[in-house]
Parts: structure tokens; sequence; C-alpha cells
């Protein structure tokens, strides 16, 4: 079979040009958020569950996310199956997860399952074409998971992205057959592109947001005891029982126990195994994932506390009236309350 036209030597149209614009600009909008986030580590764990059930299904696998959560943290979730596990579906993930976080300086070309020469439009396509490009030849030439997972690593080798963005893996079965029109690929292509950045965003979003409220119930709270401690190991650890929490912060079974009832009292955590006895609880944003509870909707409360300016001004405000009150001592003029 002849091979397919390079994407990077498609002619440029209209909606191509938008497509591409769209699909660089999300990316940027995500890689400088998750690069200037102090929430990165927990959110690249989250991040590579989406990724590699997305490189999952490219595979035609009946696994979702959801499942890969539960197999990475041990649980059993309530009303469903295990998934099926001859061929092993989750081997590739402790490999891929430790790519993504190593530093790398390889060169792109390095580790591609096919011998590159530049194909036609190269030296003047985007960089995220050329990615595509890279990510389209080696689909055809290996049909394992390993190119829908590589894709991250592209776009940070080619300086697309800082780091790896794990919810980046992505593609088309049909780039393993060459069937669909070319144009119509890359358009899909780019617009997956745009939709797994926004959606990655949505997701440091929510992690930050519950994150923030979790420091401000903590911070409410007389005696918050080993609150905050459970809150940073739940960034990184987000799936949780007593057994395990209780090294990690050297109590009791028992007191782990009680400080995640605490915490779920709160709404720092949410218990998902609806037993009596070895509860399981996950992170807020987690349990949204898992559709154990509904997405936030409209907007988000009003915070309690008097903005910044208000406090400046009643601030002033006290110190005048504390002022003029001395003086008026001084003059033996008593104020009545």
């Amino acid at each position: 079979m002849a091979s397919p036209l390079p994407l990077t030597a498609l002619p440029w149209t209209p909606a191509l040009a938008d497509a591409l614009s769209e699909a660089s600009a999300a990316l940027a909008r995500l890689d400088a958020r998750v690069s200037a986030s102090s929430l990165r580590p927990g959110w690249a764990l989250r991040a590579s569950w989406t990724g590699y059930a997305q490189a999952l299904h490219l595979q035609l696998a009946q696994i979702e996310e959801i499942d890969i959560i539960a197999h990475r943290c041990g649980l059993r979730l309530p009303g469903r199956a295990l998934p099926r596990t001859e061929d092993e579906p989750f081997v590739a993930y402790d490999g891929w997860l430790a790519l993504l976080s190593e530093p790398d300086g390889r060169h792109w070309s390095e580790g591609l399952p096919f011998t590159f020469d530049p194909p036609e439009g190269w030296q003047t396509a985007p960089a995220l074409i050329r990615a595509l490009h890279l990510l389209d030849a080696a689909a055809r030439a290996d049909r394992t998971i390993a190119p829908w997972l590589a894709f991250p690593l592209t776009l940070r080798r080619l300086g697309l992205t800082r780091h790896a963005l794990p919810c980046m893996a992505l593609g088309e079965p049909s780039q393993r057959f060459a069937t669909a029109p070319r144009p119509v690929l890359l358009r899909r292509l780019l617009t997956a592109v745009q939709k797994r950045a926004e959606d990655g965003l949505d997701r440091l979003d929510r992690l930050e947001a519950n994150t923030r409220r979790a420091a401000t119930a903590t911070a409410a709270e007389h005696r918050p005891g080993k609150l905050a401690d459970l809150g940073r190991i739940a960034l990184t650890r987000p799936c949780l029982a007593a057994r395990s929490l209780a090294p990690l912060l050297g109590i009791t079974i028992s007191g782990a126990g009680k400080l995640l009832e605490r915490a779920t009292a709160l709404g720092l955590m949410v218990e998902i195994s609806g037993r009596e006895s070895w509860r399981t609880y996950v992170s807020p944003d987690i349990a949204t994932t898992l559709r154990l509870r509904p997405a936030d909707r409209g907007r988000p409360p009003i915070p309690t506390s008097a903005a910044p300016e208000v406090v400046a001004i009643l601030n002033t405000f006290d110190a005048e009236m504390a002022d003029i009150d001395a003086r008026l001592r001084k003059l033996g003029i008593g104020i009545e309350n």
C-alpha cells in the first residue's frame, strides 16, 4: 500500500487554519497554567489516568478511566464489575509514568518506531503539525499502545510544552489503516488536541478549587489536628483508607479512621465504599471523576470574608477612632457607650 500524503504536505484551508489556531492556543493555556501551579504533581497523576484511558480506548480496550483509578488505588467500586485483564492492559502504565516525570533532554527523533526522513512540507510546517505527523507515522509502524502514549513526550521534545502533559495521549484508530481522508483526519486530530487541553484545564481548575475549599475549612477549625497533613497527602494519594493513612501520619488505624470521618464531614474527602468498617475514601475531585457525586454547577460561592480593601478601610477607621478616644481622655472628657 502506498504511503498516505504526509500531514505536513496538506494544503491549508480556512477550516484547518482555524483548527490549528484553536488547538495551539488551548495547548499553550494548559501548559502555562500547569507550569505555574503548585499542584502540578497532583494534577499530573490525575491526568495520567485520563491519558492512559484514552490510549486504551484507541487500542479498542473496554476499560474506562474509572477502572484505571480503581486499579491504581486498589479499590473495588460498589456495583462495578472488575475489568478483564487477560491481555494485561495496565502493564505499560508504570514505565510511561516514569518517562513523563523524568527530565527529558533527548531529541524528538530518538525512539521513533520508524526511520525518519523529512517528509514533504516538513521545513515550513508548524510545530504542532510536525508532532501530529510523527504520531501518524508511528501509529502505522507500531500497532501497540506506545504511539498514543508517546505523544505528550513528543510535544515536550519539540518545545511545544514545558512539561509532558499526560492528558495529551491521543490519536485516531483510522491512522492505523490510513483510510480516512487526510484533511479530515488532521482536523479531527487538531480538535482532539483542543478538547484534551480544555479538559485538562478543567481538571486543574477543579483540583485547585477543592484545595482552596479544604484550606478554608481547615483554617476555620478550632483544633484542626492533622487535617492539613491529610489534605497534603490527598493531593498525591487521593484514594485512602485508615490502614493506608495511619503509617503516613504516624497515628493508629483507629485515629486515622476518625480523622477520615472528620474530613468527610467537612467535605474534604468522600466515602465511597458504603461499608461500616474498613471504609475507603477519595478526594472530592476524584469522586466527581468516578461519577460518585455530581460536578459543581453554577458560580462558586462568594467567600464570607471581607475583601482586603474593606478590611483596610475598617482598620483605618478603628485606628482613627482610637486616636480620637485617646485625645478626649487627655482632655478629661469621657465617652458614653
